[in-house]
């Protein structure tokens, strides 16, 4: 008997130190749970040595012990921080799937920043054997990844200032949207809006002035020059009321340094994903698949990762992705439905990735086909489209042997599957 708080003692200096993280702009909350002692709880200022306050915190403590750490999955950047320390394992959670542990202990729905901190411990010490630890990807795949999101968040800043200039030039200068150009955000129509954001002064524009202009887009044809230069001259002002015109030429001016910096940003993010490509012994079989191309091939292999461990089978991926649909059964009622609780960039890269496949993949394409026959909607059928891909990007990705789209449709043959019909199509 004199023995066994030795053994406990030595037990307890061995076992992880548990901790839950709640993360938030002003303040952090940790709880730490220890075997045989109270919770320790601390709170922490945002401040820009928050992060390097918490790790020495959690070492003081932990006195040379591992540590496991719970918190929700959108806390990107403490995420990013944690990830490479080789004493801390992160164990990211769905914010769903720690509200509804809390809720499971606190019926009221009442709720605090400690107590939060406090349930993600709880998560993580009562579930710990059906929690995977988060394992990062090797540098190279990581680089990739927030490249390709970076690159991601810049096209949809673009689009916004895109949607913001349409709707300024539509009050008081609507000819620069009649330009024959198919996008806003061309060479030739930028540049029309950067050197006239006035309407009054493009159609006093001297003639030699319109022609360089056009010359330098590449039109030369004196006909379509006449053409271009003929609707500047003969367009009406929609107004010529300068309380209207001059506060709106300040915000298309604006708006237009905009687009051009955030064009600059994404040019550079493609040149260094292509760079990184370059490097990664992976990149060929996402590079070769069809439809995947210089945008998608990047996002498909960052989408999967370094760590062949991270997925169990392809059914596995399509859940993590969400383009595996959820099935609800309760009594006699069933209904399955797409999956919405899911991570949107990787979702959004299989969905868009499947769109492209069907252009430029007979199988694919037929397997489109197939399944509108069958009365599916447009988007339903890309879904359906994007879970067989997973199955054929798991099994590419595991064994690291490329895509053989003769080998897929032998096997097809062979199986008299009812989608041969359709390639005949």
């Amino acid at each position: 008997m004199s023995q066994q708080p030795t053994q406990m003692h030595s037990q307890d200096e061995k076992s992880p130190l548990v901790v839950g993280v709640d993360w938030a702009d002003a303040k952090h909350d940790l709880c730490i749970l220890q075997p045989g002692r109270a919770p320790i709880t601390r709170r922490i200022n945002a401040e820009p040595q928050d992060v390097q306050e918490i790790i020495a915190e959690l070492r003081r403590i932990a006195s040379g012990r591992p540590i496991h750490v719970c918190l929700e999955k959108g806390r990107v950047r403490i995420i990013h921080h944690f990830v490479l320390l080789e004493d801390i394992t992160l164990y990211p959670v769905d914010p769903k799937q720690a509200t509804r542990f809390r809720e499971s202990f606190v019926s009221s729905g009442a709720k605090d920043d400690r107590g939060d901190a406090y349930y993600l411990a709880r998560l993580l010490a009562d579930r710990h054997e059906d929690m995977r630890p988060m394992k990062p990807d090797d540098p190279l795949t990581r680089k990739i990844s927030l490249l390709c999101q970076t690159r991601r968040n810049l096209v949809d800043d673009k689009t916004c200032v895109l949607q913001k200039l349409q709707a300024a030039l539509k009050m008081y200068h609507p000819l620069a949207l009649m330009l024959p150009v198919k996008k806003l955000d061309s060479g030739l129509a930028l540049e029309f809006v950067r050197r006239f954001p006035d309407p009054r002064k493009a159609k006093k524009a001297h003639r030699e002035t319109l022609k360089k202009w056009l010359a330098r887009h590449s039109i030369k044809q004196p006909e379509r020059v006449a053409q271009i230069i003929e609707l500047i001259r003969s367009t009406p002002l929609v107004t010529s009321d300068s309380a209207l015109i001059e506060p709106l030429v300040i915000q298309v001016q604006t708006l237009v340094a905009q687009l051009e910096k955030l064009q600059q940003g994404i040019e550079k993010c493609e040149e260094a994903i292509r760079i990184a490509m370059a490097q990664h012994p992976d990149a060929k079989l996402f590079e070769t698949l069809p439809g995947a191309g210089p945008a998608l091939a990047p996002r498909l292999l960052a989408a999967l990762g370094s760590d062949r461990d991270r997925y169990a089978d392809a059914d596995s991926l399509s859940s993590a992705v969400g383009i595996a649909p959820v099935t609800i059964a309760s009594g006699k009622k069933r209904q399955v439905r797409r999956r919405r609780a899911c991570p949107k960039f990787l979702l959004q890269t299989f969905h868009e990735f499947a769109g492209c496949a069907r252009r430029f993949c007979p199988w694919s394409g037929a397997y489109y086909r197939w399944q509108r026959d069958k009365g599916v909607g447009h988007h339903a059928a890309i879904r359906k489209l994007a879970t067989r891909w997973a199955r054929i990007l798991f099994r590419v990705w595991q064994t690291r042997q490329a895509y053989d789209p003769a080998r897929y449709l032998e096997s097809m043959r062979t199986k008299n599957h009812p989608l041969i019909a359709f390639l005949k199509n």
